[in-house]
């Protein structure tokens, strides 16, 4: 750790008045205290430990709560200099020594969620907000602990958790405006199994009240980003506020997604549509154009291959630095435990988006609030340490991503060198429609087994290859056919193979399990049109534009089918327009007005 990183960190660490831990100490032991309490201000964590150690071997026949505020110190020096099972003790220490020292209650569940061990950490939390029921940052901590709980819950305990984590985030809301509840909520809100119009909306709103308190915290940024790309068909404004997260935080997870996903919505906002031979429209790529990969919203090319990888990642859960109090109030930084997924999130990361859902997407997490004091005017400042939480964890669709969503590009595009792209099938003979399968009851199975084994396709389709890949997408939908995660995988590791009825039957079980899908309804229809089927192809992008009349990219497809492939110009007009309207200023706009002027 530099000298400047460590005097950054020490002015989180801050006693609120130098020498109040020693309060009614008397002088032995008031010299090593001081020293070790400026070493921490400073951010010299491990070279603090030694003159704390002394101080509280000096002070051994002190009162338990002198003795208990130096063991606390020491426990915040230890826990800065990343010695942990030396913080845990000395926490301990504290709290034997001084039962109402709430400072050690709070540093130990931070530290228990640093360490995983979520249960620790919200019995310790508990105790804190019971104690300090006005203060904003136990708040944050219970909420996040929770919320990381309800995650790997299911049923009952699951919703129990998740509406406990909710009611703490809604309490740090009442005591203190920061930038994190809000984003939690947001996060949470996005949890929903099957997320509404509403849902979405206030989602959104969380999101940007978080902004207008912190316009920079990267977390909200990019969860608002998600939404708007996967959800709100805003996809300008997604690209933006991923910028903008990129530029508030570049270490943030997910920055390497983050970066191509921006690089792949500004190409595909400049594709553009040019005039075929009799009139109709055919997309064609900008110069240099290539497959973007994740858009979940944007309007793929009229003619051109679909583009997109699997949905953004889940929203991010990140609850960062609590508001700072007016006097300097003892905090150590600390990453804080991602989201875990499912993920970790967009989105709204994701995939989980990004990461939620729409994710939601990983480098090292921003640091999270810490607490420094708990401690209120009529009570001596005490040191308080936040916890370097928890490994970041991806959720699931950030690991799911292979890169492409429909590109019917080369495999090799985001394959390992050697993987050759597969042939094109031939198209089904004119006039062929599609043969829907049976409907089949989906019988639910082991969810947990068959979301790893999707996390483990994602990670063997970028470093070994889309057989592999494709071998544990079965693998999932095996375990449980009712996983929409693995179904939707499935179906587009199959479309990269150019295994169209594969994915045809894969989407179709997705569907099941998830009717109101956009991206999974696109897919469909858009496989179906490759493969040839372009009436039942329109019939279902019909379905997808009833329930998402905002959906650009389906007006679009609709269109090109209508105009090249059914004989239907009218129909055709009707959807160039409402694409359009709904867009104004897209790149493909003044082909398309050419287009209908020439076809009136």
């Amino acid at each position: 750790m530099t000298t400047k990183k460590k005097r950054k960190l020490g002015t989180l660490a801050v006693i609120a008045a130098t020498g109040a831990i020693l309060t009614g100490c008397g002088p032995p032991g008031e010299k090593q205290a001081r020293q070790g309490e400026q070493l921490v201000e400073a951010g010299e964590f491990a070279a603090a430990i030694a003159p704390l150690k002394e101080a509280a071997d000096i002070l051994g026949a002190a009162p338990g709560p002198a003795q208990s505020k130096v063991w606390n110190l020491l426990g915040l020096a230890y826990h800065g200099a990343r010695q942990l099972d030396g913080a845990s003790e000395a926490y301990g220490r504290a709290l034997k020594l001084d039962r109402n020292n709430v400072a050690a209650d709070y540093n130990l569940g931070c530290l228990r969620l640093e360490q995983g061990n979520l249960q620790g950490a919200i019995d310790y939390l508990t105790t804190f907000v019971a104690l300090r029921p006005h203060d904003v940052s136990g708040y944050l901590q219970l909420g996040e602990a929770q919320y990381h709980q309800a995650l790997e819950r299911a049923g009952v305990q699951h919703n129990v958790l998740m509406e406990d984590a909710r009611h703490n985030f809604e309490m740090a809301e009442r005591w203190g405006k920061t930038a994190q509840a809000p984003n939690a909520l947001g996060v949470i809100e996005m949890q929903r199994r099957f997320p509404t119009a509403d849902s979405i909306k206030t989602a959104a709103g969380d999101f940007q009240r978080a902004l207008e308190r912190d316009p920079r915290f990267a977390p909200a940024l990019l969860n608002l980003a998600i939404v708007q790309q996967q959800y709100l068909n805003q996809s300008r404004q997604a690209l933006e506020n991923y910028r903008k997260c990129l530029e508030s935080d570049p270490a943030i997870p997910h920055a390497r997604e983050i970066e191509k996903t921006v690089h792949q919505m500004d190409v595909q906002l400049r594709i553009t549509i040019t005039p075929e031979q009799g009139g109709t429209p055919a997309a064609t790529p900008a110069r240099n154009a290539v497959p973007p990969t994740n858009p979940p919203t944007n309007p793929p090319p009229a003619r051109a291959k679909p583009v997109g990888a699997q949905p953004p990642p889940a929203p991010v859960l990140a609850v960062a630095s609590a508001p700072a109090p007016e006097k300097p109030a003892a905090a150590l930084p600390a990453p804080a435990p991602p989201p875990t997924p499912p993920p970790k999130s967009p989105d709204v990361s994701a995939a989980s988006a990004p990461p939620a859902a729409p994710a939601a997407v990983s480098s090292a997490p921003p640091s999270p609030p810490v607490k420094t004091s708990n401690i209120t005017t009529d009570l001596p400042a005490v040191a308080v340490a936040p916890p370097p939480p928890a490994p970041a964890r991806k959720t699931l669709v950030e690991k799911i991503n292979p890169l492409r969503w429909f590109s019917g590009g080369p495999a090799s595009a985001s394959a390992p060198a050697g993987e050759t792209a597969p042939e094109e099938p031939p198209l089904a003979p004119k006039g062929s429609r599609y043969k829907y399968p049976l409907p089949v009851t989906l019988i639910p199975g082991d969810r947990g087994q068959a979301l790893r084994w999707t996390e483990e396709g994602a990670k063997a389709r970028q470093e070994v290859g889309l057989d592999e890949a494709l071998r544990y997408y079965k693998e999932a939908v095996r375990a449980d056919p009712t996983c929409y995660d693995a179904e939707l995988a499935l179906g587009l590791a199959a479309v990269d193979k150019r295994d169209y009825d594969k994915a045809m039957e894969a989407f179709i079980r997705a569907l099941q399990v998830r009717g109101d899908s956009a991206g999974a309804r696109y897919a469909f229809a858009w496989t179906l049109q490759k493969r040839g089927y372009y009436q039942d192809a329109a019939a279902e992008l019909e379905k997808l534009l009833a329930a998402h009349p905002e959906e650009v990219r389906g007006h679009l497809l609709l269109g090109k089918l209508y105009a090249e492939r059914l004989n239907e110009p009218k129909q055709a007009r009707q959807h160039y327009a409402k694409a359009l309207e709904l867009d104004p200023q897209n790149a493909q706009a003044e082909a398309i007005r050419a287009w209908i002027g020439a076809n009136r």
